[in-house]
């Protein structure tokens, strides 16, 4: 009775069908499945960043707001969209285990993928993408966040503020220890701008002086992929596993995350055989 799974008779002269129980609907901003909702209650205004930087060494923006609406306007693509062709038609099966886990075969053996790890490698090529070709979404908040931090903290945003604005935040000094988040990165919504801030401050406070520009533009998009990516005990329907096997495929590193630790593990039919001493 406590069962989620149920059987129920589809006619008399077939087989039992097997009613899987389905995870629950996302709505998904700039992730292959598409992750986010609004930031708090905030209206937001959703703008492209161009790659051109204005006098004011801020990246000059186009902005598209949907005044038809009091939600978040749609933002973001999916990551087929940014390739050549869409994922491969062909539907591989797969069983999501622990939460964690996509489990699948291939004409070799068995993968075990690690969802999180696998995700965070698909939206980090995607943001790279979008950052190179000048169409990285952020959103513009009507009410800026005040952040509070410590006066070299604020001195370490404020000089970096270029490289930030490329990944869609935009701050201001707002006098003394405060600085405003102006813009924000559309696929971090669900994210608090202040919290995603004091976290770039910890890089900037720790890596910030040794990195070039180019190299600390890579870390926050690392910092951002794995922020927004799926995470280990999130439950996928069936269609959200398809895809991500799918996106796998479209990767030009699929076998690590953007910090180094591996995506999949395969094992081979003769490694199978081997442990059951088929061989």
């Amino acid at each position: 009775p406590t069962s989620p799974y149920s059987l129920r008779p589809v006619s008399s002269n077939t087989q039992s069908k097997i009613d899987f129980p389905q995870a629950p609907a996302r709505n998904w901003v700039d992730s292959p499945f598409g992750q986010s909702g609004t930031p708090t209650n905030r209206p937001v205004e959703t703008r492209p960043l161009s790659g051109a930087v204005s006098n004011t060494g801020h990246p000059e923006v186009t902005s598209t707001v949907d005044t038809n609406s009091g939600s978040l306007p749609t933002v973001g693509t999916a990551f087929h969209s940014a390739h050549a062709q869409p994922p491969p038609p062909n539907r591989t099966i797969a069983l999501q285990v622990h939460d964690t886990y996509l489990i699948t075969e291939t004409d070799e053996g068995l993968v075990i993928i690690d969802q999180h790890a696998l995700h965070e490698r698909v939206l980090y090529e995607q943001l790279r993408e979008k950052i190179f070709n000048g169409r990285m979404e952020a959103q513009r908040l009507l009410v800026p966040e005040p952040v509070n931090l410590r006066p070299a903290e604020v001195s370490a945003v404020l000089e970096k503020a270029a490289t930030l604005a490329r990944i869609g935040i935009e701050v201001e000094p707002f006098g003394g220890d405060t600085v405003l988040v102006v813009t924000y990165p559309a696929m971090l919504a669900n994210h608090n701008p202040a919290e995603v801030l004091r976290s770039i401050v910890d890089k900037l406070m720790t890596d910030g002086s040794t990195l070039g520009p180019e190299d600390l533009l890579d870390e926050l998009l690392h910092m951002f992929a794995c922020k927004a990516a799926i995470k280990a005990g999130d439950r996928l329907s069936r269609e959200e596993i398809q895809d991500l096997i799918a996106f796998r495929d479209l990767c030009r590193d699929a076998h690590h995350c953007p910090h180094g630790r591996p995506t999949a593990l395969v094992f081979s039919r003769e490694d199978l055989d081997k442990k059951f001493k088929r061989i």
